[in-house]
């Protein structure tokens, strides 16, 4: 009888695990069916925009006006060459391109010989001049606008406008990228740096050689977030950048704008191009921008 009624257990311990399991496997499905659905839902909405600028770009703006919703009936890819040669897109794209590049190299290499000594080193002081990096965060950046606007212009009527551009540029990008790169390089072992100085590194040489490929996704961070900052700036390009030939692409696209009226067609097809190297940087340094982002979020 203990025989019998041992078999009857393990054969309902069967099915029932054999139950759960098809309960756990259909919980699975489902699980993973919202997500794609989810995930789904929030690539729509993210390339909609891009798609109906493109769309609403190659029609007239006789057809925008009537139907701004709808789907063009004649596709005008002409007017990307009037805007990029005629009207001057080309000559602020480069501008803009140069402010930006420019910009999030020195920035780059400030934040980097910045945050150096105060992640990995200790000496008096290091905590206060950590806050008075970081307290530039708290500052309203365009409160400064007409203050700089002031101390910076000399240097404006002796160099380019746009080198004196990139000074509030560099210096309000900082803040962030200091407080990036110090929690990037205070989780990476001491122990790497006391091996490379065994092996007779000197203190800049372990800095090139181990600190700063290790940091690669904390700069990818700050390089897309300094780039973007930098490339879609408008006020203080507005009042710094006076002569046409030195704006920068925001301000070719305003020139579209009058007072009464707006050219729909060579306004989006702008626009279109300003989105093009943000597309190209992120595709470029988007694993390395995830990781720095999750990693330095566990670790710092």
């Amino acid at each position: 009888m203990n025989k019998i009624r041992n078999k009857q257990n393990n054969v309902m311990q069967k099915d029932t695990s054999g139950i759960s399991s098809e309960k756990s496997a259909v919980v699975n499905k489902l699980s993973s069916i919202l997500v794609y659905v989810f995930l789904t839902s929030l690539a729509i909405v993210v390339l909609y925009p891009l798609l109906w600028t493109f769309l609403a770009s190659v029609r007239p703006d006789t057809q925008f006006a009537l139907n701004p919703w709808g789907i063009p009936k004649q596709f005008d890819l002409s007017i990307y060459r009037e805007v990029w040669v005629d009207a001057g897109i080309a000559r602020n794209t480069y501008n803009s391109l140069l402010i930006a590049a420019l910009g999030v190299v020195v920035s780059l290499i400030l934040c980097l010989l910045a945050s150096y000594p105060l992640a990995r080193m200790r000496w008096k002081g290091a905590g206060i001049v950590l806050a008075f990096f970081l307290s530039g965060i708290m500052i309203p950046v365009h409160s400064t606008l007409i203050p700089l606007y002031v101390m910076l212009r000399p240097i404006s009527k002796v160099l380019d406008e746009r080198f004196a551009l990139l000074i509030p540029y560099i210096v309000f990008s900082m803040p962030v990228a200091i407080f990036l790169i110090y929690n990037y390089m205070k989780s990476i072992p001491m122990s790497l740096e006391e091996a490379a100085v065994l092996d007779g590194c000197s203190l800049f040489q372990s800095f090139i050689r181990i600190i700063v490929p290790t940091v690669k996704p904390a700069i990818a961070t700050v390089s897309i977030f300094s780039f973007m900052g930098m490339w879609n700036e408008l006020l203080f390009a507005l009042v710094f950048l006076q002569r046409q030939k030195v704006q920068t692409l925001p301000l070719g696209i305003l020139r579209f704008t009058g007072l009464y009226t707006v050219e729909w067609q060579a306004t989006l097809a702008a626009i279109m191009i300003a989105v093009i190297p943000s597309i190209i940087l992120y595709v470029i340094l988007q694993e390395k921008l995830i990781q720095g982002m999750t990693e330095g979020s566990l670790k710092g």
